[in-house]
């Protein structure tokens, strides 16, 4: 049993580089952070102590406690001179005994990748909510929602290493949902998919519909709203462009798919978050 003692909740956010980037944190004792990173868009390198890591989207970066870590962001060198440099993330730093608890008692490797991040990503969102929320007595509930952010974290990553292998059709839907969620802004249709694992479009409807209570176009559309969302919240491109960055290629249909998402306009919602920002800074 972990020690109940609260979280220190040192910096939580959204990070989002178009130019090169790096920052270290060094190695030592005196170090007690945790650092919790989750990539979202776009690659970047990770260094923690001898290891290198290319970071992609749904990758986790876990830096335990007196680590050396480095981040990297720069142009791909596989790629053209003109390819835009990007990289965004969910970043959270914390500390206390509990946290030192939890990862005492983990042998977590450096990077794992998340099959179910909208999940995960939900719970970062209502964490940087509540961080910004402060004429609110939240630290009970920022304390706990580290805490379950923590041990999703430690579920996923047991349930992976125990997993069966024995029956490949299981992993089927797993797979689509990482494709779908490493592609959806790019234009996807069911039987493209389908095709992808070798089945027919009503079996991949069927496995997926099992695996996760929902169709997989549903999912993307679901995914590309999450994406629009950050867009509209954390950058200042115009609305028509984050639709179509967002892989909706119709932003009639992207407005209407997003107020009955978030039960808002784009362009309310954009208005209504800016304000209380303004006035919660």
């Amino acid at each position: 049993m972990i020690d109940s003692s609260w979280i220190d909740c040192l910096l939580i956010g959204y990070s989002h580089h178009t130019s090169p980037f790096t920052g270290s944190l060094q190695k030592g004792t005196a170090d007690n952070r945790l650092l919790l990173r989750f990539q979202v868009k776009g690659t970047c390198r990770v260094e923690i102590n001898n290891e290198s890591h290319v970071v992609q989207p749904g990758d986790l970066i876990i830096r335990k406690p007196g680590e050396y870590y480095r981040l990297v962001v720069e142009a791909d060198k596989d790629t053209e001179a003109s390819q835009p440099i990007e990289s965004a993330d969910y970043y959270l730093f914390c500390s206390q005994a509990w946290v030192q608890q939890w990862c005492s008692r983990n042998d977590f490797p450096s990077k794992v990748h998340l099959d179910t991040a909208e999940d995960f990503l939900a719970l970062w969102r209502k964490l940087i909510y509540e961080k910004w929320n402060i004429h609110g007595d939240n630290a009970e509930m920022i304390d706990a929602l580290i805490k379950v952010l923590c041990l999703t974290i430690e579920r996923y990553v047991v349930r992976k290493q125990t997993a069966p292998a024995s029956r490949p059709e299981l992993n089927i839907p797993y797979k689509m949902k990482q494709y779908l969620e490493k592609h959806a802004t790019e234009p996807l249709t069911l039987s493209h998919i389908a095709e992808r694992y070798g089945i027919s479009v009503s079996t991949a409807s069927h496995l997926f519909k099992q695996a996760f209570g929902q169709s997989p176009m549903r999912y993307v559309i679901e995914i590309r709203l999450s994406i629009a969302s950050d867009r509209i919240l954390y950058s200042d491109m115009k609305l028509e462009d984050i639709a179509e960055a967002s892989g909706f290629r119709s932003y009639p249909y992207f407005c209407r798919a997003f107020r009955a998402h978030f039960h808002a306009s784009p362009s309310k919602y954009r208005a209504r978050n800016r304000l209380h920002k303004a006035e919660n800074p």
